[in-house]
Formats: C-alpha cells, sequence, structure tokens
C-alpha cells in the first residue's frame, strides 16, 4: 500500500463479562485511510457512535497499538503485550478510569491488505473486568 490509501474496514470486537461469561459482539464496517509513516501504520476512519459521531485513529508500531477517539468520545488506549495500561474514557456523561492488560497483539499485512487481532482485559472498577478480543480486518479500496 502506499502513503496514503483508501481502505475498507471491518471491525469485530467481542466482550464478555468475566464472571457470567455474557457475551457481546460489535461490528463495524466502514470505509477509511491506511497511512504508513516509515515502520508504523495509521488505520483512519470514522463512525457513528450511539454518542454522536467519533473519529478514530489506530497507530500500531511493532510492540504497541494505540487506538485514540475524538469527538462524542474521547479517549486514547494503548495495547503492549504483558503490560497493563491506564486509559481515560471521556463521555458527555462523564469520564471513567480503566485498566487495559494486553494479553496478545499481532498485526499481519499482506497483497495490500491487513489483519489486526488484540485480546486484552478491561478493568473498569475492582468489581468489573471484562474480556476483549479486538479483530479488524482492511484492504486496499478498488477503484
Amino acid at each position: 500500500m502506499s502513503k496514503s490509501t483508501p481502505i475498507q474496514i471491518h471491525v469485530l470486537s467481542e466482550i464478555r463479562n468475566e464472571k457470567d461469561l455474557d457475551k457481546e459482539q460489535i461490528e463495524v464496517r466502514t470505509k477509511g485511510e491506511f497511512i504508513l509513516k516509515g515502520k508504523t501504520s495509521y488505520i483512519r476512519y470514522e463512525e457513528e457512535h450511539e454518542l454522536g459521531s467519533v473519529k478514530t485513529t489506530v497507530k500500531i508500531a511493532e510492540n504497541e497499538v494505540v487506538v485514540m477517539r475524538t469527538g462524542a468520545v474521547v479517549m486514547k488506549q494503548r495495547f503492549i503485550k504483558g503490560m497493563v495500561t491506564a486509559t481515560e474514557y471521556t463521555t458527555p456523561y462523564g469520564r471513567l478510569q480503566l485498566a487495559t492488560n494486553t494479553h496478545s497483539l499481532s498485526h499481519v499485512t499482506e497483497n495490500r491488505q491487513g489483519k489486526l487481532v488484540l485480546h486484552y482485559d478491561l478493568q473498569l472498577d475492582e468489581k468489573e473486568k471484562h474480556v476483549h478480543t479486538l479483530m479488524m480486518t482492511y484492504k486496499e479500496e478498488q477503484s
């Protein structure tokens, strides 16, 4: 893919409550942009959230992924394998402090397409912990 390439994006997020194993899936299909700066990849897209429009940038480096959201929701969530990172999640209703424990992350690109997979726990407070799997696939948009 070139420096800036239009792409089709499919995001599938699976969330399980650690206690009762209830499962929720969130799926988004949208168009966006892939940018390569050196060895770092960026994926940008916009989505409609229940609170309004949200612009998302996913920064993918060798050992770290950062998801940045602005708009109706503001957050910067870091994923580093084997580490717990702190995130502040801001909505019009207030702020939440979250802890992200990343178990694994992988990013593979080949033939003008790619796949990012993250497995992590998200701790909302002392009582609530959710197990997340995020899979994002993307491919160059055909003109």
